[in-house]
């Protein structure tokens, strides 16, 4: 069995694609026998815990820097944790991960989960390129969550015999609420949202409210549908203010709705009631979507985009598991919305095919079993 230490920016209960994917692999390994730490930043968490046997260690972040947080003591420990263990697994983008790993002991195998290239942050990501570069040279291996992102991300092609394609993985939650007692319903919602859904068919959304997500343009999209639906949008972040003032300005308080940061039980309640789920997102920082295939998990039919690089329109597979279109058309975006909203046969159909996707191809098992066979593989490896 190995030691493995995790290095990633955040772990949870703070929220985020990634560390939901750490905890999960964190937590799998830890199932199979495997000694697992995890070394990350504070955010609303604080100080170190276990978490179902992994053992999560907290330092405080200095400065934050275009979603990057910084501080010497991240650096300081994490070289201190990472010299007494078998495996460090990064999950990029992560730039003092990247400068860690230019200090590990060769006898220690490095695994980078190349989990999105850096896109638009400027000099911190002009900064970064070089550090990203050292970093895939020292690894063993590198992870990539799908092979159309592996083979657009001009970072990663230099190093494709390095490359191991694992697509991410979400544990079954439906199955869990099911044996748990039953799913929630409406009655955990709050008095306003439940006001706001007045029986109108739900079209979800989930995600952080940041520029590469492409709420902006969904808002607009719900001034073109002709379906009277309510899009909720559940997530924080820097752009709440700004997207609530566009809502109200353009009179759409009944149609778009910003639910923020939700308990558990209310997120289950909107995927069991939801009619669609929406990911609008309009860049390559969305390299995957792992709120699609939690959607999936609930057979919820997908409207996504087609994002060039992108294994977002893989994850979806159009006519499968729900409809493409191109990132930013907001026209083309209200028709598929409105033709799933309107076309029960194709979204009763494409409810089917999305929770068959999710089952044969993104289980958190799946997930797990397949990073554990990479690690299996790094650690055949002659120092």
């Amino acid at each position: 069995m190995y030691r493995v230490l995790h290095l990633g920016k955040f772990y949870p209960p703070d929220n985020g694609g990634i560390e939901s994917v750490t905890a999960s692999l964190a937590r799998g390994a830890v199932r199979a026998g495997h000694s697992v730490s995890v070394h990350c930043f504070e955010e609303h968490a604080k100080g170190d815990a276990t978490d179902e046997g992994v053992q999560v260690f907290r330092v405080r972040q200095s400065i934050k820097l275009a979603s990057q947080p910084l501080g010497f003591k991240y650096f300081w420990r994490g070289w201190y944790l990472a010299r007494n263990v078998d495996l460090v697994h990064i999950h990029a983008p992560n730039m003092l991960g990247a400068v860690l790993a230019l200090f590990l002991p060769r006898r220690v195998k490095v695994i980078v989960h190349w989990h999105s290239d850096v896109v638009g942050k400027g000099l911190l990501g002009r900064f970064s390129a070089p550090l990203e570069l050292a970093m895939l040279r020292r690894s063993d291996r590198i992870i990539c969550t799908s092979q159309p992102y592996a083979d657009a991300s001009k970072t990663v092609r230099p190093f494709n015999r390095k490359v191991a394609v694992v697509p991410l993985g979400v544990s079954d939650q439906r199955s869990v609420y099911v044996a748990g007692g039953g799913i929630p319903d409406s009655s955990v919602l709050t008095e306003k949202l439940n006001a706001y859904i007045a029986g109108r068919p739900v079209v979800l959304c989930v995600g952080r409210l940041v520029p590469y997500k492409g709420y902006a343009g969904l808002i607009e999209t719900a001034k073109l549908m002709r379906t009277d639906a309510a899009i909720v949008i559940v997530g924080g972040g820097a752009l709440a203010v700004s997207l609530q003032h566009q809502i109200e300005e353009l009179r759409l308080q009944n149609r778009v709705f910003l639910a923020g940061r939700v308990e558990d039980a209310t997120l289950a309640a909107l995927q069991a009631m939801a009619k669609v789920f929406c990911m609008p997102s309009n860049q390559r920082s969305e390299a995957f979507g792992v709120a699609l295939i939690e959607a999936m998990v609930w057979g919820l039919p997908l409207v996504a985009t087609r994002i060039a690089g992108s294994g977002v329109s893989w994850v979806n597979l159009h006519g499968e598991s729900g409809l493409n279109v191109p990132p930013g058309d907001v026209s083309a975006l209200a028709m598929a919305l409105d033709r799933l909203l309107t076309d029960r046969d194709l979204r009763d159909a494409l409810a089917s095919g999305s929770r068959s996707r999710y089952e044969s191809l993104f289980t958190e098992q799946k997930s797990v079993d397949a990073t554990l066979s990479v690690y299996q593989s790094v650690m055949k490896l002659k120092s």
